[in-house]
């Protein structure tokens, strides 16, 4: 029986937890990593294709897509932004932030594959359009950085929710609206770097890994 001088302890949400948190981060990241390498593979495989390429209708198609580009193009888009929603919304603060790092690796990623057409042919549009989307995706990303870089790759929070101290430098940011250094931050240890980057360099190779044998299975299935 409860004493109303000793009152219950409020109930803890599930998406309070440490192990909510943890599972979060490490499918948020996977599912952005898988995503984005189908994406990337399907644009670099287009631009070899002499940039424009199309499947279905009535006409008469110039270019046919692979089975990879119909089956990934699409898909993967949508993919990356619930992998970026699912970090929002268990991950909450905690580990490397998709939300801050998305749009950078997407418009750099893409960026990249234009300016390779570049490099390779020789096309003027390919350098125009990549360093409009290599500074479409810097420019995010150092207002991060000027907000708290150690936010930028350790997160917010530890998986037990606890808020970071970030130095009297830390200001809040576009992703990262939170006040930084609230009374009783605490500082983060080498345990809560090595669980933090730890999660997002294993659960981006593993997205990469699978995304490469699924984008090559489809192709091959195709050919």
């Amino acid at each position: 029986m409860t004493s109303s001088y000793y009152p219950a302890a409020p109930a803890v949400s599930w998406r309070d937890a440490a192990a909510t948190r943890i599972l979060g981060s490490a499918m948020s990241w996977f599912g952005f990593a898988l995503a984005f390498t189908l994406l990337y593979q399907v644009s670099f495989t287009v631009m070899a294709l002499g940039g424009s390429c199309a499947s279905g209708g009535p006409y008469e198609i110039a270019v046919e897509c692979p089975d990879a580009v119909a089956a990934f193009a699409p898909g993967s888009i949508f993919l990356g932004l619930f992998a970026v929603a699912l970090g929002a919304f268990f991950a909450r603060g905690f580990g490397t932030p998709l939300t801050t790092w998305a749009w950078p690796i997407l418009f750099c990623g893409l960026g990249g594959v234009f300016l390779s057409a570049f490099f390779g042919a020789g096309e003027a549009v390919g350098l125009i359009i990549g360093l409009m989307f290599e500074v479409m995706g810097i420019v995010p990303l150092v207002l991060e950085f000027r907000g708290s870089p150690q936010r930028v790759f350790l997160g917010q929070r530890a998986a037990n929710g606890a808020q970071f101290y970030e130095g009297e430098r830390a200001r809040r940011s576009l992703m990262s609206p939170r006040t930084p250094n609230p009374e009783g931050a605490v500082r983060p240890n080498a345990g809560h770097w090595l669980l933090a980057l730890g999660i997002t360099v294993v659960c981006s190779l593993l997205g990469y890994w699978v995304a490469g044998l699924w984008f090559a299975a489809v192709a091959g299935s195709g050919s």
